[in-house]
């Protein structure tokens, strides 16, 4: 067992990773008490679920909008200078949203246009941080490195929504945003430790435009690249967005309120710390192909298996899988991508995958719409079908993914 902890944490011996990947858990622990705060927030103010969720879409536009620009930027200036830039930007809107709550003078808009700040922030920063990676650890660690960062964000969402809403409870709800500040606070002082092998970037050469559309044509041009960002689509946006029928899955299927919502939500949390320590633990991972394909498609079939989950006790297990088949994925698919990607374009290619991310929220929208009218088995089966769909025309389009 200490063989295998040591294996599956064997990227935090090379210090700079270590520095990048501690920036991660901190950042990931102010996004879940942003997240969490937020939403109750939103929900005190409006007593409306539409405005909770239209929040969460004010947040995810900049992902379409920025995330390819950040990309761009990647590839063009510093890494680390420009993650610099974006972790103080993110740290200014958590301290605007600490002041105007404290102060009490908070309204609904201030909230809408710090939501799309923190996007924008959250868009610009993971191209940055991922493309960085590479440089940092041995191309035999990859994956185990990608694995980590997916451990750090499933390890504070195990436990930091539940400190969050115990915070909000005892005090106020612009406390969970001092918090978040000070853990940026933190990631900031990471930041600057961290040392990056200097590599040819662009500077400010060249038309911006230009170089973000070169990305796409490699993209196109690229079919194993191509197919890793159309795979993408199925975990990562039409998967992902199960969430938007947890509430409904809870409360009409189940009888229970928010309470079951929040252990469901943690649950999910265990079978991602799992996957992403069980493929960190791998020494070698030389089956990435056939391991996305799995798990992507395991994921759809957790999905169709919520359709028909009629029983309470039927839900923990498939939500621990769906847990643990995103981290996998993920974990494949950004090793992949960055293996495959040239150092000069990793920043544009990471952020195509942005976009998969970014279309969550229309898939939710869909799911939600599905199970309003006909209840939450369908909107079930509706991402289970996309899900699967998008697997079988990935395999269609390029069967040598499998080989990856």
């Amino acid at each position: 067992m200490p063989d295998t902890l040591a294996a599956a944490f064997r990227s935090l011996s090379n210090r700079n990773f270590r520095f990048l990947w501690f920036g991660q858990l901190l950042s990931a622990t102010a996004m879940h008490a942003d997240m969490v705060a937020r939403s109750w927030l939103v929900w005190d103010l409006t007593g409306s679920s539409t405005s909770v969720a239209s929040v969460l879409v004010a947040r995810a536009v900049p992902m379409l909008i920025l995330g390819l620009i950040g990309g761009v930027a990647a590839d063009r200036f510093d890494r680390r200078k420009l993650l610099m830039i974006i972790q103080i930007w993110t740290l200014l809107m958590h301290v605007l949203m600490a002041v105007l709550l404290l102060s009490g003078i908070i309204e609904l808009w201030h909230v809408y246009v710090l939501a799309f700040g923190l996007g924008a922030g959250m868009a610009m920063n993971q191209p940055v941080r991922t493309s960085i990676i590479p440089n940092l650890v041995a191309k035999k660690n990859m994956m185990n490195a990608m694995s980590l960062n997916s451990v750090a964000i499933n390890s504070t969402r195990l436990i930091g929504p539940a400190l969050i809403a115990l915070l909000i409870a005892a005090t106020d709800v612009g406390w969970a945003y001092v918090s978040a500040a000070g853990a940026f606070v933190l990631v900031i002082i990471f930041t600057t430790k961290i040392e990056i092998p200097r590599i040819p970037v662009t500077g400010g050469r060249g038309n911006p435009i230009h170089q973000l559309i070169e990305g796409f044509v490699f993209i196109g041009q690229n079919r194993a690249i191509l197919a890793l960002v159309l795979l993408g689509l199925g975990p990562l946006a039409i998967g992902f967005s199960h969430q938007v029928l947890l509430p409904q899955l809870v409360q009409e299927q189940y009888g229970y309120g928010i309470a079951l919502l929040g252990v469901l939500t943690s649950v999910g949390a265990v079978g991602g710390l799992a996957g992403g320590l069980f493929i960190a633990s791998r020494k070698d991972v030389s089956y990435k192909g056939k391991l996305m394909l799995f798990s992507a498609g395991s994921y759809g079939f957790a999905l169709l298996g919520f359709a028909g989950a009629s029983y309470l006790w039927m839900a923990f297990p498939l939500i621990i899988w769906i847990g643990a088949s995103q981290t996998l994925f993920r974990a494949g698919n950004s090793a992949t991508l960055m293996e495959l990607a040239p150092d000069r374009l990793r920043g544009r290619i990471i952020s195509a995958t942005l976009l998969d991310t970014a279309l969550s929220p229309a898939a939710g929208i869909a799911a939600g719409f599905v199970a309003d009218q006909y209840g939450v088995s369908a909107g079930y089966l509706l991402l289970s079908a996309g899900c699967l769909g998008i697997v079988a025309l990935t395999l269609a389009i390029y069967p040598k993914i499998k080989d990856l």
